[in-house]
């Protein structure tokens, strides 16, 4: 094969384009993502792979992530499927036996599983609804945290990278249960980035803003027509956010480029935070 003819891929299947400077290469290096089957956790992976480590695919759902790590291997990277529900300490424990003997040693954990709430007033809540998502989005990140952190702690090194939200940062009405489970998210990676620091470990958080997904369109009964507009127009730069643009920052975090930066709440939200995104005349008390 001449240097400048690409292997051989199957039709319509792009090579994985693999970053050219080394600093924001993964290479040699093993990532675990919850949460992989679809979204933001899906496009970690891809993006994890592009950059040429092997990514480690977590779900409660085995076909989703089983479809991911294919398209995967396919493109020429390394992936490994496991079913997993994070919540479950039990489970994440078994989870960390399987991949040690399959893969080996974890070197970036990417707690991304989690959830919305229901859309219910905090007077009103009911028990079972607020465990269940402060479970989804706060337990499940320090069960892993600590199942995968020990490792790296005893090694010297490693990173971890929380996936928040823009909601931990304001109050956001009918909505409690998820802006509190992901504000504890900021403060337990703040908290955390403290302790490990002196032993190797980074640990940073994304707080992603409006990033579109397919399934909103049928979330939704009119986002095309009344929601996205509505949000788009909260946005000082005017377009919605995309799952590969939280990606791209999670490669940053995970990569040799952001060295010095630990204990961080980053946010990615075309400037929403900027602006006052809460306005009390909007339907529905001003979130989509």
């Amino acid at each position: 094969m001449h240097s400048n003819e690409k292997p051989h891929m199957p039709p319509n299947v792009q090579p994985l384009e693999r970053p050219s400077n080394s600093r924001f290469g993964l290479a040699g290096r093993t990532a675990l993502i919850t949460g992989s089957g679809r979204g933001i956790g899906r496009a970690i992976g891809e993006a994890y792979a592009a950059a040429g480590a092997r990514v480690v695919l977590t779900s409660r759902t085995k076909s989703e992530i089983d479809a991911v790590a294919a398209a995967i291997v396919e493109r020429g990277g390394k992936a490994h499927a496991y079913e997993c529900d994070v919540t479950q300490r039990t489970s994440v424990e078994a989870l960390a036996k399987a991949v040690d003997a399959d893969v080996g040693q974890v070197d970036i954990l990417v707690n991304n599983a989690g959830g919305g709430s229901p859309i219910v007033a905090l007077l009103d809540i009911s028990d079972e609804d607020w465990d269940r998502t402060i479970a989804k989005n706060l337990k499940s990140t320090v069960i892993c945290s600590q199942t995968f952190g020990r490792g790296m702690a005893e090694r010297g090194k490693g990173v971890i990278v929380n996936i928040s939200s823009v909601m931990s940062l304001g109050p956001h009405p009918l909505r409690s249960p998820y802006a509190a489970a992901k504000a504890g998210v900021n403060a337990l990676t703040q908290t955390l980035a403290v302790e490990l620091a002196p032993r190797g470990v980074r640990v940073n958080a994304i707080a992603p803003g409006f990033i579109e997904v397919a399934r909103f369109f049928t979330q939704f009964a009119n986002y095309a027509g009344e929601v996205r507009p509505a949000r788009l127009s909260k946005i000082p730069m005017g377009e919605m956010g995309d799952v590969a643009d939280v990606a791209d920052l999670a490669t940053f975090l995970a990569s040799d480029a952001s060295r010095y930066i630990t204990g961080q709440v980053i946010r990615i939200d075309g400037g929403l935070t900027t602006n006052v995104f809460y306005k009390t005349d909007d339907p529905a008390g001003g979130w989509w």
